[in-house]
């Protein structure tokens, strides 16, 4: 299984800011895994997320079969520092287009992320959202809801992610329809992120981040 992952760590002061990727204002670098699975690019104001290989598993699925150590040394990663403070209530917002989903080629977004061992996520595939906890490079939680998406067939599909926090819960939207909600879960890192898995790629466009 190959995973590629784009992380954001925040900082604390601004209000709002927008990432529009014309000039990698927020300073996006790069780091990988054993396996250098896939690539990052901010070109013409978007950032594109490969992963470049096939994958028979997926993440759920694997952790199903009680392998919760999956993509060990097969991720790639690109970080950079926003004016986000994390304790406080705030709102992500990003346009996003990405290749089919299926079972074996996932899209998402990360959060709470201070290292790859340790995030929360939103997983998603051609059958369900779910919310994932990872401390020390294993699952410790989920929440998973069955999802039908779009009519996927003519190509890629294009939608709105939306995550806020109010500081008791976490909602997160897909083109303004509620889709998944998780009550208290502390936030305790900075790090916000997107990710492909599998033979996948996901286009990033504006991302606005709001501090409410």
């Amino acid at each position: 299984m190959m995973c590629m992952v784009a992380v954001v760590a925040m900082a604390t002061t601004a209000q709002s800011f927008t990432e529009t990727f014309d000039a990698n204002s927020l300073g996006w670098t790069e780091s990988a895994g054993e396996s250098n699975a896939g690539t990052a690019i901010v070109d013409k104001g978007v950032m594109t997320i490969k992963s470049k290989g096939d994958s028979k598993f997926s993440r759920i699925a694997a952790m199903a079969n009680g392998n919760s150590k999956l993509f060990e040394n097969t991720a790639f990663e690109t970080h950079c520092y926003a004016p986000l403070d994390v304790k406080k209530p705030f709102e992500i917002v990003a346009n996003v287009k990405m290749d089919n989903l299926d079972l074996e080629r996932q899209a998402g977004m990360i959060f709470n992320y201070r290292d790859f061992g340790n995030y929360y996520a939103f997983v998603f595939n051609k059958q369900s959202v779910s919310f994932l906890r990872f401390v020390d490079n294993r699952c410790v939680g989920s929440i998973t809801q069955d999802i039908k998406w779009g009519d996927a067939k003519k190509g890629k599909q294009e939608q709105e992610w939306k995550l806020i926090s109010d500081g008791d819960q976490l909602q997160f939207f897909v083109d303004g329809l509620e889709i998944l909600k998780v009550r208290y879960m502390p936030l305790d890192f900075t790090g916000i992120g997107f990710y492909t898995i599998g033979k996948q790629t996901l286009v990033v466009d504006d991302v606005t981040f709001t501090q409410k």
